[in-house]
């Protein structure tokens, strides 16, 4: 099936047109990188509370934002989704949070390092009380910590709670160990929806909390980075192998032109970066590199074919070749992408991802033809003896 039939438009000669239009899109979006300090990190990234709460009616966000400044927390960010009853909370890490760390003392010695259960002290708070699946540290008499578990279970037994827990690594602990928890910021929000007011209410279950630390979100953020730029190396060093290395240049050029551009489009709609969207930039990479390689394989071909055939000619030729096929590809993975947008919502983390993969569709088709192409154009053109 071909959708354009035996066109004949000269792309090669427009590429100054090309170039400044995406100079122009980018430079824009870095200057809004710029004045927002950075991109707007989620919380993947960033450290601090994410809740999605389903309520029993309509909450509006003036409503929300007054029981969240009664528990103490005014500056939150709130989104509501009328439709569905449901609102989205989320909170950048704050200070206080590191601070809310108690200490149980170990009533009993395990015994011996296979033991699977100990019994601490019931004088514990009920809101610091082990949640089933939660982890803790085990700290010994030198505050040092010795290993992580997972609780798995906790009930009162004889006025004192008993916690049953994992022990895959064998810890043998002594009488003054500690368990040390940090008390759940999400548990005292969530307990706070659940409470309601003003006749209103978070649904039992519809409640969803993910929680992560400043050191986390840190560690996540460098590894984000590497992996998109680890990936540009490799794809630099395989399309070096399997072609040549000025369709390397040309190629990664167009991927870093994509994830720019992708990039400050996020800083002007001040939307967040999270994990999902970094899934879509490396998305994003992949399709824009099918593209170019498509094309690139038509150009080498033609290139054999045409000896002798002026270069511009066969990058011409080679373009409008696959023209047919780019388009049908990125036509159909655009009606898809445009579907998940249209039926999520804006601040849902699937409807970020199909923003940044719309707009990778989009110019990653654009960058194959006037990007990746141009660049062999002119590599060619500076390997020509001067006349």
């Amino acid at each position: 099936m071909e959708l354009l039939k035996n066109t004949n438009v000269d792309f090669i000669s427009k590429h100054r047109t090309g170039f400044v239009l995406s100079a122009v899109v980018i430079i824009i979006g870095l200057v809004f990188l710029v004045i927002h300090q950075g991109p707007s990190f989620g919380i993947d990234f960033r450290g601090g509370v994410k809740i999605q709460a389903k309520f029993n009616r309509v909450v509006t966000e003036s409503e929300l934002q007054a029981k969240l400044t009664e528990i103490g927390y005014e500056r939150v960010k709130v989104q509501i989704d009328e439709s569905r009853n449901e609102a989205s909370i989320s909170m950048g890490h704050r200070p206080e949070f590191q601070q809310q760390l108690v200490n149980i003392p170990i009533m009993a010695d395990p015994g011996d390092a296979s033991a699977m259960s100990l019994q601490v002290s019931s004088t514990v708070e009920k809101s610091h009380l082990l949640e089933v699946g939660e982890t803790v540290e085990l700290i010994d008499g030198n505050r040092q910590q010795r290993n992580e578990i997972i609780a798995l279970d906790n009930m009162s037994e004889g006025g004192v709670i008993l916690l049953t827990f994992a022990n895959p690594f064998g810890i043998d602990l002594s009488e003054n160990a500690n368990i040390q928890v940090q008390a759940s910021v999400g548990r005292i929000l969530t307990d706070a929806l659940l409470e309601g007011g003003n006749g209103w209410q978070a649904l039992a279950g519809g409640v969803n909390v993910s929680e992560v630390g400043p050191s986390v979100g840190r560690d996540l953020k460098w590894a984000a980075l590497w992996s998109v730029l680890w990936s540009i190396i490799i794809l630099l060093a395989y399309i070096s192998w399997r072609f040549e290395f000025r369709y390397a240049i040309g190629a990664v050029a167009a991927l870093v032109h994509d994830v720019l551009i992708t990039l400050g489009l996020f800083a002007i709609l001040s939307k967040e970066i999270n994990l999902p969207t970094v899934a879509a930039f490396l998305t994003i990479i992949g399709y824009s590199l099918n593209d170019t390689i498509v094309v690139f394989d038509r150009i080498r071909e033609n290139s054999q074919s045409l000896r002798g055939t002026d270069y511009v000619t066969v990058l011409n030729r080679s373009i409008n070749q696959s023209l047919s096929r780019t388009v049908i590809t990125s036509l159909t993975t655009l009606f898809v992408v445009m579907v998940i947008f249209l039926i999520t919502t804006s601040g849902e983390e699937i409807n970020t991802f199909a923003l940044a993969l719309i707009v990778g569709v989009l110019v990653g088709t654009y960058s194959s033809i006037f990007i990746a192409s141009p660049i062999l154009y002119l590599w060619n053109r500076g390997q020509q003896p001067a006349s």
